[in-house]
């Protein structure tokens, strides 16, 4: 019961929250990518803490500095109307976990674990997050922005409403998140449908005109939803072989930062591009 009500308090609190961060469109919306930066350098904290329970990363305050240097390059690119700064973060990036392992490494028996760990932590928590950062830059960003965020919080949150009432008999799907239930994977590809339909044909309809409107927001909250699940259960699978039951315990009623912005990252890219392609 402590759980329901601290998630429901997230909910309906946080939700509205970010939504009026969102609604800032001053500088590029740049509370919302200020936020963006700095989630995606704790993100970042909190995955190389996990890989380095059964293994070693580089150090954690060096990939916190680098993961937000990405977004932080695709949030110049709106600024200054270009677009490659952050393609030369991310290489950057890349290019500094090499150096660091070259010169400071006293032994190589692990260097091949130490990159592969820093790398996928720069991705996972640099790179995706960064397509928050391109949503943002789209024309009519806050409809853009605010639709996205709507069907990954109620992707996630009516697969944990319907696995409450209707998942006891059907879980244990998957090794990588036991408690998942099938009821709940419906509800998610249920809330999904129904809200991006309430956000695009409602509440946005003027911005996201176009034809075929029903069967291109069924591809979208499709899409989006199954990325923000495979988000979801890529971080159980991080947990699992961390043993670790969260990613930290910052966040009411869901652990740490990762926990409650792993579908978010990995449905970014997906909103961003079937969004360009789809309503533009």
């Amino acid at each position: 019961m402590k759980k329901l009500i601290e998630r429901l308090i997230i909910f309906f609190v946080g939700v509205p929250l970010i939504l009026a961060v969102v609604y800032i469109p001053q500088f590029n919306h740049l509370p919302l990518n200020l936020l963006v930066f700095g989630v995606s350098s704790f993100a970042a904290y909190e995955l190389s803490l996990m890989f380095g329970t059964n293994g070693q990363t580089l150090p954690r305050p060096l990939l916190m500095a680098l993961a937000p240097l990405i977004p932080i390059g695709e949030y110049l690119n709106i600024i200054l109307g270009l677009n490659y700064l952050g393609t030369i973060a991310l290489v950057l990036a890349s290019f500094a976990i090499f150096t660091f392992e070259i010169f400071s490494a006293k032994e190589f028996a692990m260097s091949n674990a130490r990159i592969a760990r820093s790398l996928c932590v720069i991705l996972y928590t640099g790179f995706l997050p960064s397509f928050i950062t391109r949503i943002s830059g789209l024309e009519n960003s806050f409809s853009r922005v605010a639709t996205f965020l709507v069907l990954v919080f109620i992707s996630d949150s009516a697969a944990w409403l319907f696995g409450m009432l209707f998942g006891k008999n059907n879980r244990g799907l998957l090794l990588a998140s036991p408690n998942k239930s099938a009821a709940g994977f419906i509800g998610a590809y249920i809330g999904s449908f129904v809200f991006a339909l309430i956000m695009v044909l409602l509440a946005f309809k003027n911005q996201f005109a176009t034809d075929m409107l029903v069967a291109k927001t069924a591809v979208l909250s499709v899409c989006v939803c199954t990325a923000a699940i495979i988000g979801d259960l890529a971080e159980s699978v991080f947990k699992r072989s961390a043993e670790v039951k969260d990613s930290g315990n910052v966040v009411l009623g869901r652990g740490g930062v990762l926990d409650s912005v792993d579908s978010i990252f990995m449905a970014a890219p997906f909103y961003f591009f079937l969004a360009t392609l789809l309503f533009s």
